[in-house]
């Protein structure tokens, strides 16, 4: 496996990424460069994950009960909720048989064994080999909503209406028929900031994806609930208080969509939150800290939780097609050039700080492109997270407790950013691929270490045909789209070698490119919509 240092990274890669480059022998080098450097990057990481995938994650499955014991148990606000989920993308993007097979088996064995009230879950008892029958109302909900929005969702954003929809579905009818906490707006079920976020994401994405108003309806119950206290501002700026930004962010998203009359005082409401946090929560780089006011301790620490922070901000600019955050948060991206940034110990030595804030940067700059995002974002990625210095055969593999499957979830995410949303099926531990955009469309280098043939996926506007959004509204638990092609659309197919070309629908490519490589073979493309 040929390693690149991470200064050569710098240079080659982030240069050009964000938006692409225009035509020209000059660009065709620089893409073709890019493109190179990128494919080793994601090389090693998707290469490093399957290697997870087998050696260490699906060796956790219990044959006994068919749960993912992750780290050594079966509970809902953990194993389910962050755990799961990307064993789930691990499979997606390097071993699809698995995710249909295996992995998706553990989604009938958690629901057969621990449905509890009427379908909320319950954690799971290995030692006496049965659900916990003594868990508290509050904890069940906890729970719940913890699997909904940090697993299923993030599960769901990449299958579609497969079964993990169903499950979500489910699992939220019942939590909200089993609401007891009275408002003057109806019933919700919890009154912690954390489980409101996260029922604010879930059913934003669940009213859009079925067109039922029940979701919208409860989802609203939520939006009152908050906006109508006019000093409402939450105060942890990190984990347990990031997702109602982004979940009050999301709902004035569909709001704007179905253009209610709640959008004029949601909007209104959600810009003096924004504009209060950046005020008294922010340091003069423009990076949150973990408290809004509070200095002492870990509260004056700096939040990992930044970027998914500044996904509500964008939502917001899109929401008035006005670029009101957007100067600030470009600011704040540049700023990670900043020594200080390098190897910031957000949560001291655990991989899940760098993940997290690499994970909320990866969302912003897929918006806001920033050069020197990117090369913080490769960095990180490399010194703390992929540790791609070690060499791929003999590299120490992550663990699958919740903190390293969020490491594994970051790598995955970085790695496709680095092919553009595409996706080899399948991966060969040791094979090469990586994209540039150019102003049309891309360039894209696959290479493999032995005899290989397979498919290249092409993603598609997953927002739309999945999530049922009219825009692709930045959110949390997802990949983010790269270069996506349209199902009915026709694009162009070089062979930048033999200059061989072909003609191709969306819906082909999104089916798979067929390819066949020998050993150390190499093939460049170019990809242009006709």
């Amino acid at each position: 496996m040929r390693m690149f240092k991470h200064t050569v990274i710098t240079v080659l890669v982030m240069v050009i990424l964000p938006g692409g480059v225009g035509a020209g022998a000059d660009t065709d080098s620089k893409c073709l460069k890019q493109a190179e450097v990128s494919a080793g990057i994601a090389g090693y990481s998707l290469s490093k994950v399957k290697r997870w995938l087998h050696e260490v994650a699906i060796k956790k499955i219990d044959a006994n009960t068919g749960l993912y014991i992750g780290d050594g148990r079966w509970n809902y606000r953990d194993t389910a909720a962050d755990c799961y989920p990307f064993l789930c993308w691990a499979a997606h993007v390097t071993d699809i048989d698995l995710l249909y097979g295996p992995i998706r088996d553990v989604l009938d064995a958690e629901r057969k064994l621990c449905n509890h009230l009427d379908r909320i879950p319950a954690r799971f008892d290995l030692k006496k080999g049965k659900k916990d029958d003594s868990v508290s109302y509050d904890t069940l909900i906890f729970g719940a909503s913890e699997y909904v929005k940090d697993g299923l969702i993030a599960i769901v954003e990449v299958t579609g209406k497969a079964d993990w929809f169903d499950r979500m579905k489910e699992i939220e009818d019942d939590v909200w028929k089993h609401a007891r906490i009275e408002t003057p707006f109806g019933r919700i079920p919890s009154t912690n900031i954390e489980v409101n976020g996260e029922q604010l994401q879930a059913l934003a994405r669940l009213y859009t994806m079925t067109g039922n108003k029940k979701y919208l309806k409860w989802a609203r119950r939520l939006g009152d609930y908050y906006f109508s206290q006019d000093d409402f501002v939450p105060e942890r700026l990190r984990d347990h208080g990031c997702e109602i930004i982004g979940g009050l962010g999301l709902l004035l998203a569909v709001e704007s969509e179905l253009k209610s009359d709640r959008v004029e005082v949601y909007k209104k409401q959600l810009k003096r939150i924004f504009d209060t946090i950046l005020a008294r929560g922010c340091n003069e780089d423009g990076m949150m800290y973990n408290h809004i006011t509070k200095r002492d301790g870990s509260s004056g620490r700096l939040s990992d939780g930044w970027g998914y922070n500044y996904v509500g901000y964008i939502c917001y600019d899109m929401i008035v097609g006005e670029p009101v955050y957007r100067p600030h948060i470009e600011r704040t991206l540049r700023n990670l050039s900043k020594p200080k940034y390098r190897n910031y110990a957000w949560e001291g030595t655990s991989i899940d700080g760098f993940a997290d804030s690499v994970e909320g940067g990866i969302y912003v700059l897929n918006r806001y492109p920033a050069k020197e995002g990117f090369d913080w974002v490769d960095s990180e990625v490399a010194n703390n997270i992929a540790r791609s210095a070690d060499p791929l055969d003999t590299a120490e593999l992550w663990g699958t407790m919740k903190l390293q499957a969020n490491g594994v979830r970051t790598v995955v995410m970085h790695a496709l950013m680095h092919t553009q949303g595409l996706i080899a099926r399948p991966w060969d531990v040791g094979m090469k691929l990586g994209a540039c955009p150019t102003a049309g469309g891309l360039v894209v280098i696959v290479e493999a270490a032995r005899e290989w043939e397979g498919k290249i996926i092409f993603d598609i506007p997953r927002h739309k045909h999945y999530m049922g959004f009219e825009k692709d509204w930045p959110r949390m638990n997802t990949l983010p789209e790269w270069f996506t092609v349209e199902l009915d659309g026709t694009y162009r197919i070089t062979h930048i070698r033999t200059g061989k070309t072909q003609d191709y629908t969306g819906r082909e490519l999104h089916d798979g490119l067929e390819l066949k490589l020998e050993a150390a073979e190499r093939t460049t493309l170019r990809i242009e919509p006709i």
